[in-house]
């Protein structure tokens, strides 16, 4: 028998994570197979990165090679490694944007404009529950036990 090589699955979970890579473009054979996400990410942060540039005018002065290609792949890094509060970033910043957008005050997730406390009447005394420390070997030791028959004939401590 040859030797092959097999991957055991214990469970099904990992039978759909599979990793989408791109080898190649055309017929130009990448030396590093590149994930999806990573590709999409790096074309998304070259165009902002672009926009950037035309945007603000002292960015211009960057060398091309920091402009074009640095800045994108750090934030292509930045974007598919990192997790912020255990979200990927894109979702988290999408997240943080809606939470600063809502508004200040919800009650039952509808927006409140004045929220004011009422003076409060209760028509029915309130009762408090009282804390009383027992320590229960001084309690143990002072108790009188009573031997007493019960049904089965064992003894109860009262």
């Amino acid at each position: 028998m040859e030797n092959e090589n097999r991957v055991i699955l214990r469970t099904y979970k990992s039978v759909w994570k599979i990793p989408r890579k791109i080898y190649s473009i055309d017929s130009i054979k990448l030396f590093v197979p590149v994930d999806v996400d990573q590709a999409m990410y790096f074309v998304a942060s070259l165009c902002i990165t672009y926009l950037l540039l035309k945007i603000l005018p002292f960015l211009s002065y960057l060398p091309f090679v920091f402009k074009y290609a640095a800045i994108p792949y750090g934030l292509m890094k930045f974007f598919t490694k990192q997790k912020l509060d255990g979200k990927l970033p894109h979702k988290f910043f999408l997240d943080y944007m809606a939470f600063l957008m809502s508004p200040g005050k919800l009650v039952r997730f509808k927006a409140v404009d004045g929220y004011k406390i009422k003076n409060v009447c209760f028509s029915t005394p309130i009762i408090f529950r009282d804390l009383l420390i027992v320590n229960k070997t001084e309690a143990a030791l002072n108790h009188k036990t009573k031997k007493q028959k019960g049904k089965k004939g064992g003894r109860r401590i009262v």
